[in-house]
């Protein structure tokens, strides 16, 4: 049996075609869709700026930014998830992501972790494709690319 001192907490989050997982401490809140101000000047995987707590946020769609059309925002069971960053980068101390249902606190244990290999040599923003221990697909973002994309298209768009 696994030691519950080594499980990490994560969450899942769903997506149209697969699930993301992210350290839990990553995850700043978790908020019902609200349509976001559209941002024209931004890439086309940023949906636009969200309010949340007296500042403007990016609003990022993953499959988007992975290279996979973007989904249709909204939708009654969507959620946006609002992330830290990793470094507490000034000019980006949050940004948020869309996703399609509601996330859910996942425990890991990395003995019940199993490594998929990746669908391609250069998927962006992927860490590791995984297997959880219930069989379960997930993708492990690159948070620190992710971030770094949004600083470069946030100094493209002349700031939030």
């Amino acid at each position: 049996m696994a030691d519950p001192a080594t499980a990490l907490s994560g969450v899942l989050l769903p997506l149209e075609q697969l699930h993301l997982l992210v350290p839990a401490a990553v995850v700043a809140e978790i908020v019902a869709y609200a349509e976001p101000e559209v941002a024209s000047s931004w890439p086309d995987w940023v949906l636009g700026l969200i309010p949340w707590h007296g500042c403007r946020l990016p609003l990022v769609s993953v499959e988007a930014a992975m290279g996979s059309p973007p989904s249709a925002a909204g939708g009654r069971r969507s959620r946006i998830v609002v992330l830290h960053t990793l470094d507490g980068e000034p000019g980006l101390p949050r940004y948020a992501l869309l996703v399609r249902d509601t996330p859910r606190v996942v425990s890991i244990w990395p003995e019940f972790l199993t490594v998929r290999p990746s669908e391609s040599v250069n998927e962006p923003f992927v860490r590791l494709r995984v297997n959880l221990a219930d069989g379960e697909s997930a993708v492990i973002p690159d948070l620190d690319a992710l971030q770094d994309a949004v600083l470069a298209a946030d100094g493209h768009a002349g700031g939030i």
